[in-house]
């Protein structure tokens, strides 16, 4: 019978048990700072912080509603895989001999017969002929399986265990001192709030990067777009006719259109005849990029500039 890789079983009993809450999630609490009201001053120009948080706000939330669903999970996870490990040493064995024993040899891998019936009541949101899917559907349908005897055995060790969940879900301590919170007991055995928000860790640091370079990356567009401002106003023109005086892309040759066209034409449809055009004016426009970051270093060479954005630290750094 055909097994699916041990890690993806673990994973599978440890998320078995996972209940989702209905209720409004909690805060992220993964902030790495307290963003100033001015995130940046240029020529005596203050760039708030509220521009910032505006522009970027859709994508820090999905980036920190990671971390919100992640500790709605912690919890089960860390209890479960508490179970599996009291389990296995009581029968003297690996846990990966146990979920062997109990979730991979109990579930039968299915056959072409219910394949095809799934096929059928799916066929409509599957892309290509039955012979063609019919492996990935075999493969999806074990993993299923799997999955729901996973969940059964984990249910199964719960109720034969000294399990107490205190709160319905893991929230963020508000405080140091809430850290302490016992958030369930495994035979007398404490898991608290700090051992969930230790265990969250390299998650909340990784989303604390990626809000950063978010935040950074924004700071740095409208550091830009100030400083054009203030130069157009010095010369009592527009930013427009400021880019078009002082932007000079170079040119490009039919000659560069065709190395371009040989180094990428595996990934190009159709010949260089007929991709000379776009080629052409794809070049041209990174000419004028770069020719307005040319344009804005040297305004930024000028420039007096402060940044007040602070880059997260490592947990390891603590």
């Amino acid at each position: 019978m055909r097994r699916l890789p041990f890690a993806l079983i673990l994973l599978t009993f440890l998320y078995a048990t996972a209940v989702f809450s209905q209720t409004p999630p909690p805060d992220c609490a993964c902030e790495s700072q307290s963003l100033p009201e001015t995130l940046a001053v240029v020529n005596d120009v203050k760039i708030p912080s509220s521009d910032i948080r505006k522009s970027t706000s859709d994508s820090v939330t999905q980036l920190q509603q990671r971390v919100v669903e992640a500790r709605k999970r912690e919890l089960d996870l860390m209890i479960n895989s508490k179970l599996l490990a009291l389990e296995a040493e009581k029968r003297g064995i690996t846990t990966v001999k146990l979920l062997d024993q109990e979730v991979v040899t109990k579930v039968k891998k299915p056959g072409p017969t219910e394949a095809q019936a799934f096929y059928d009541q799916n066929k409509a949101r599957i892309k290509g002929e039955f012979k063609d899917v019919v492996d990935d559907i075999i493969a999806y349908l074990l993993e299923q399986a799997q999955q729901q005897e996973a969940k059964t055995f984990a249910d199964s060790l719960r109720a034969s265990n000294e399990v107490k969940v205190l709160v319905p879900n893991a929230t963020p301590p508000a405080a140091p001192a809430d850290r302490a919170r016992v958030f369930a007991t495994i035979k007398g055995e404490k898991i608290t709030s700090g051992d969930v928000e230790d265990a969250l860790l390299p998650l909340i640091f990784d989303v604390q990067q990626q809000v950063y370079k978010l935040r950074k990356d924004e700071l740095e567009l409208s550091i830009n777009d100030t400083l054009l401002d203030q130069e157009a106003q010095k010369r009592q023109i527009t930013t427009n006719a400021l880019l078009a005086a002082e932007v000079k892309p170079n040119p490009v040759t039919d000659q560069q259109a065709q190395t371009f066209y040989d180094q990428n034409k595996e990934r190009v449809s159709g010949d260089f005849t007929q991709t000379k055009d776009a080629i052409r004016q794809y070049l041209e426009q990174i000419e004028v990029r770069q020719a307005e970051r040319a344009f804005v270093e040297k305004l930024r060479a000028a420039a007096t500039i402060q940044t007040f954005l602070v880059a997260p630290e490592s947990p390891a750094q603590h």
